[in-house]
This record gives structure tokens, C-alpha cells and sequence, in this order.
């Protein structure tokens, strides 16, 4: 029971159902309590488990009835029993003349044929098939190979010798016709199962390998086909760094052990530990600026980097959001009071896609915030650094590094064309503790992974 709930608990995983393993406990402890003998029953149990809302539930239930309909054991009912009176029925039809060939069967593969027992044959098969990588099968090509495997694990190598030498006996051919086709009707049950296991197990396997290939291509090839289902694996990223982050933050509160304070305060117990005192340590959550270009070049990079930044709210809301291509302005409040997709599509509206000026829009941030920034700021750039030979007032962005040590500065451009025509990277660069390419979600995860474990 625990290897075929372990397999069905793989399979709403793969169809994206978050399962954690406390949830997959819940669920092996509910399975005992009801059996795994009333589909119906087991069904609901588990579905209360492991399902967490609406959405859920309904792939949990297309799963259930997929998975289980290839297990036996929740076939119960007129078909399996008239199955099973038929298998007996060809056996009690074999007349005296051949019970003597039928007792002196050797491979027990073909003394399961003809017996008839297909219940046992289908535990055998589940068993066979995970042992021989059914789960493992990613492409339906696979199937044939893998039918193979589970065919020998059955014993079929030992059959077809014993097949082969009934054909060399006359008085054989009746034991032998009845074994063919039921070893034919095997090896279809075997290719069913695994097909079954397959569909169940890779159905969504086509958007995950979708979903891997927009992790690495750069955000600036992605077409609008593609930016709702990028704006979830961004949310998806920023929920995983999230909650790394609050279990730092949540250690880094309790603070140090106090020696001193705890050796006194336990003098009374002849030095018996009973109480522990820490050291008291003040958590000041830090405060994040981010400045995207969202010109024409950068426009795409800057949407996603500002969604995922939205992400991150609940665990830094210090956030303070600055778009700009000729001019700067703040977005913060406009992303708190719209929707993102509203907001994102009013930046890009009202400042992309105009011509770039870097030192116009620092002089902008200088006004707007240089003076709450300190050494509690990180500031992250977004930008190609290109300024349409403009003066790119260097001397301000070194003040927002003094004033600061912690600036990054992430460049949607390969490092190769840094300082190529308009560009002037290597003079912002100066004045920077990190610059790096930026250009794809995979990207993003591994540099703001590494902010937020600077912070915590």
C-alpha cells in the first residue's frame, strides 16, 4: 500500500499539486484508517489531505480515477468477477488427456497463465513495472523498452524456452495455444499499465519542460504569448526566496547565546543549565530602491524584474520602485493601489519607449530619494548603461554608493558589449560592490536569492 500511494503522491507532484512531505504523512495515516479497499471512501479521505483548495481538488480527482484504474485492487465488481469465472471455465474445459502436461508445467509465469489468477498477475505487474522504471518513463517511445523490462521481471524468458519446447510436442498444442494467448493478453495488460502510468505521470510533463526553457531564455526574446505563464514562474521564484528568507530571518532574531548572563543566572542550580539567555539583537528589515530603465531596449527585462520585486512585498516591504528612460518617477504607490498587470502596462505606457537619459534621471532620484538612502539601502539598477552620448552624471551615482556600499547593478547586455557605442558600463561600474548580466528568470532567482541572503 505505502508503494502505491508513494507513486500516486509522485503523480499529483508532477501534475503541479504543492504536496509537502508532512501532507504525504497525513495521507499514508489516512489510507491506513479507511483501507484501500473502498475507492470511494479512500478517495475522499485522501482528497481532504492532500487537495488544498478548489483547483486542486479537481486535478486530484482526474489523477484518482487515471491512477487507480490501472491497480486491481479497485476493480471490483461484475467485469472482475466474470473474468475471473471465465479463466476458471477455460481451465475446468481442459479435458483429462492434458492435466497431466498441465501439472508438469515448470515456469511459473506459465503455471500464473493458467491458472487464470489475473488479480495476482496485476500486483505482479505494478510490482515488475517499478522495479523496471515505469516511473522513470518520460517519452512514449519508451514504452516498448520498458514493457520489455517488466516482462522478463515476470519471467517471460523462462516461458518462451517452455513454449518452445511444447511446440516440439504434439500432444502439447492445446496447453500451448491457451499460454500464447494469454501471454499476448499479458504483454497488452503490461503495455496498458504503462501507458496508464505514463499519462499519469507526464501529462504535465510538456508545460514543465516549457516552463524549464523560459527559466533560461533571455527575457528579452519572450513574446507577449508568454508573459502570463512568466508572470507565475516569477511569483513561484519569489514565494520560494521568500520563505528562505523568513526562515534566516527567524533564526537570525533569536540572536546569540549570552555565557555570561546564562552561567549567572543558573548559579543557584550548582551549574545546571535550566535557563538560557540570548543575546538581544534588533532586526531592522532593509530598505530596497530599485531604478529600472524602461526604454525600449530594457522595457521587457525592467517587467519582470519589477514583478518580481512586487513579489517580494510581504518580506521586504521597504521596497521603493523608480522607472525611468528620459525622466524618473516613483511607482511604489502605484503598484500598491493597482492591480500588477494594470500597473506594469501604466509604466510602460507613460515612460517606455522613450529615448534614455541616465544623468537627467539621476539628478530626478536625487531629488525624489537620495536622502533616505544610508547604509541600511540596497540600490539595484536595472540598465543598459546606454545614454545616447548624454552626460551621465557619474559624480551623483558615486554618492549613492557612498552613501550606501551596497549598489548592484544588473545589465540586461552580455558582458561582450559593455562599453560598445552609447554605452558607459564601465564608468557606472566604478561605483558599484556587484555588476552582472541579467537576462533570464534563472538569473534573477540565483543574484536576488543572493540579496536576500546578504539582508538576512
Amino acid at each position: 500500500m505505502q508503494k502505491v500511494l508513494g507513486d500516486f503522491i509522485h503523480a499529483l507532484r508532477q501534475a503541479g499539486l504543492p504536496i509537502s512531505s508532512a501532507e504525504t504523512l497525513d495521507g499514508l495515516r489516512a489510507a491506513q484508517l479507511v483501507g484501500i479497499d473502498n475507492a470511494p471512501l479512500l478517495k475522499q479521505s485522501l482528497g481532504m489531505t492532500l487537495a488544498k483548495c478548489l483547483e486542486n481538488r479537481l486535478i486530484f480527482d482526474q489523477i484518482f480515477d487515471q491512477y487507480f484504474n490501472s491497480h486491481s485492487q479497485f476493480n471490483t465488481g461484475d467485469r472482475a468477477t466474470s473474468e475471473t469465472d471465465a479463466n476458471q471455465a477455460a481451465t475446468a474445459r481442459l479435458s483429462e488427456p492434458f492435466s497431466e502436461a498441465v501439472n508438469s508445467l515448470e515456469s511459473p509465469l506459465a503455471q500464473q497463465l493458467i491458472n487464470g489468477d489475473m488479480a495476482g498477475m496485476q500486483v505482479m505487474i505494478a510490482s515488475a513495472a517499478g522495479a523496471s522504471g515505469a516511473q522513470e518513463v518520460t517519452f512514449m517511445t519508451q514504452v516498448p523498452m520498458v514493457s520489455y523490462r517488466v516482462m522478463q521481471a515476470l519471467g517471460d524468458g523462462a516461458l518462451q524456452q517452455e513454449l518452445a519446447a511444447m511446440a516440439e510436442r504434439e500432444e502439447s498444442s492445446a496447453i500451448l495455444s491457451i499460454l500464447q494467448q494469454r501471454r499476448a493478453r499479458l504483454q497488452q495488460q503490461v503495455r496498458d499499465y504503462l501507458e496508464q502510468q505514463y499519462l499519469v505521470l507526464n501529462q504535465n510533463e510538456p508545460n514543465k519542460r516549457r516552463e524549464g526553457n523560459l527559466q533560461k531564455i533571455s527575457l528579452t526574446s519572450i513574446d507577449q504569448r508568454n508573459y502570463k505563464l512568466m508572470g507565475e514562474l516569477v511569483r513561484q521564484a519569489a514565494k520560494r526566496l521568500a520563505s528562505m528568507h523568513s526562515r534566516r530571518r527567524r533564526i537570525t532574531r533569536r540572536g546569540l547565546l549570552d555565557v555570561r548572563r546564562t552561567i549567572t543566572a543558573n548559579a543557584a542550580y550548582d551549574g545546571f543549565l535550566f535557563h538560557t539567555k540570548w543575546k538581544s539583537t534588533r532586526i531592522e528589515r532593509p530598505k530596497v530602491m530599485v531604478l529600472c530603465d524602461v526604454s525600449g531596449s530594457v522595457s521587457k527585462v525592467a517587467r519582470f524584474l519589477l514583478l518580481f520585486l512586487y513579489s517580494l512585498q510581504d518580506v521586504l516591504p521597504n521596497v521603493r520602485s523608480f522607472v525611468f528612460s528620459s525622466y524618473m518617477a516613483e511607482v511604489t504607490k502605484l503598484f500598491e493601489e493597482q492591480d500588477m498587470e494594470q500597473g506594469l502596462a501604466e509604466v510602460l505606457h507613460n515612460w517606455g519607449n522613450k529615448p534614455t537619459n541616465y544623468g537627467k534621471a539621476l539628478s530626478d532620484f536625487e531629488t525624489m530619494a537620495l536622502a533616505d538612502i544610508d547604509n541600511r539601502t540596497t540600490v539595484i539598477m536595472l540598465g543598459d548603461a546606454r545614454n545616447n552620448n548624454e552626460d551621465g552624471n557619474i559624480a551623483l551615482w558615486e554618492e549613492i554608493y557612498r552613501r550606501s556600499q551596497r549598489v548592484l547593478w544588473l545589465n540586461p547586455e552580455g558582458q561582450v558589449n559593455w562599453d560598445s557605442g552609447d554605452s558607459i558600463m564601465s564608468k557606472y561600474a566604478a561605483y558599484c560592490s556587484h555588476v552582472e548580466t541579467c537576462n533570464s528568470l534563472r538569473d534573477l532567482n540565483r543574484i536576488l536569492g543572493s540579496v536576500l541572503k546578504h539582508e538576512a
